[in-house]
Parts: structure tokens; sequence; C-alpha cells
């Protein structure tokens, strides 16, 4: 059964490693910022682009208090909006949808893809890079 998400994306000028305390203007991959807003729940996701580490954070469950999309671009704005590039909204009826998916990230000129992730979450991969928690945020 599909899955609707909404995923506000920012999508930095810096490509950064949270393991070895590095930031750089991005090359070919940059860090991103990302909140997903499922039915049941709702994350903050920080890709980091130099080492393809990415930290999440379940901010609710259902049932529980909810964040707005305003709140989450806000969020950005104060807290990266001196290296964000560009920030979209994305939206989809089921991101397990290959074309679906293709479709809405051509119409925001992203490439990539929206990986489905076990633990209930979903997260725009600019690179289709294998992006895995290396490290623990502090």
């Amino acid at each position: 059964m599909p899955v609707p998400i909404t995923l506000i994306v920012a999508i930095l000028t810096i490509e950064s490693s949270y393991i070895e305390e590095t930031e750089r203007p991005a090359a070919s991959v940059a860090d991103t910022v990302q909140f997903c807003f499922l039915l049941d729940s709702q994350w903050r996701i920080k890709t980091f682009a130099t080492d393809h580490d990415i930290h999440v954070h379940q901010l609710s469950k259902a049932g529980e208090n909810r964040i707005t999309e305003e709140f989450a671009k806000s969020n950005i704005q104060k807290s990266y909006g001196d290296v964000t590039s560009r920030v979209e909204h994305l939206s989809l009826i089921d991101p397990a949808d290959i074309k679906e998916v293709e479709k809405v990230l051509s119409a925001h000129g992203l490439k990539g893809t929206i990986e489905l992730a076990k633990a209930g979450f979903c997260f725009y991969n600019p690179d289709k890079g294998d992006y895995r928690t290396k490290s623990k945020p502090k």
C-alpha cells in the first residue's frame, strides 16, 4: 500500500564530514538537511556528502505533537540559511514507485533518488550513494 510522504529538502552549498570535522564548498555532491513528513511519524535527516554519513532523528510518532512544514523551512533558514543553495518541497503518493520518484525529482531539477529506509523514513539521496550512519552527533 502506498505511503504518501512530503520531504522538505535543503540543498546546501557545502560538502562536509562530521567524522573529520571538515567543510568545503560543494564540488559534485552537496550536504542536505531534510524533514520527512509521514502520516505516522516525522523525521529530520542530515546528509554529509564527503563520507556519505547520515544523521537521522525521529521528531514525532503517531499521536504526538507534530511540527509543521513552515516550522521545518524556518528551522532550515535559521540554522543553515548562510549555506543553503535552495529548498525544495517534494510530495509523493508512493515513494516506492520509481517512475513517480523520477518524475517528481525531475520537476524540481534534482538528480538522485528517494531512499526508503528500514527504520520507516524516506530521504532524498542526491547521488544514489551508500549513505549510512557512520558517526554519532555530539
